[in-house]
């Protein structure tokens, strides 16, 4: 069952990131005029990367629920927060038939923390190709 729980919670939110990126290197409009269109795009960015890595975050925060590995939402949400920024407080921990999900949570997080910086570097090569 957690094999298969992980695997379902990892392609979520490859789709979810990928969703993101397509909004990011499609939709975005990279036609820039000036400062503040580049400063508004990337204040666009770095809030829609933010909210994709906050509904990650919530989608394994959901499955703890789910599972009953915590007792509330605002337990699942914080533990699902610090596993998946990888900053693993442990003052909070999963049930030991849970466990692996949360150090693949970890893992799948900085995984998402990379994508999401290289694509925000790829917009910002995009940039600067187009000032000069």
């Amino acid at each position: 069952m957690q094999l298969v729980s992980i695997i379902i919670l990892i392609n979520l939110t490859v789709i979810i990131h990928s969703i993101w990126m397509f909004f990011v290197l499609k939709v975005i409009n990279l036609n820039v005029e000036s400062v503040i269109r580049i400063v508004f795009r990337n204040i666009a960015i770095i809030m829609t990367a933010l909210f994709a890595h906050l509904l990650e975050a919530g989608l394994f925060a959901a499955f703890y629920r789910y599972v009953e590995a915590f007792s509330d939402w605002n337990t699942s949400l914080y533990f699902s927060l610090v596993s998946y920024a990888t900053v693993g407080y442990g003052d909070v921990t999963l049930p030991e038939h849970w466990r692996l999900i949360g150090g693949i949570e970890g893992l799948t997080g900085a995984l998402m923390v990379g994508w999401s910086v290289a694509v925000l570097v790829a917009v910002l090569q995009r940039l600067r190709g187009m000032s000069q």
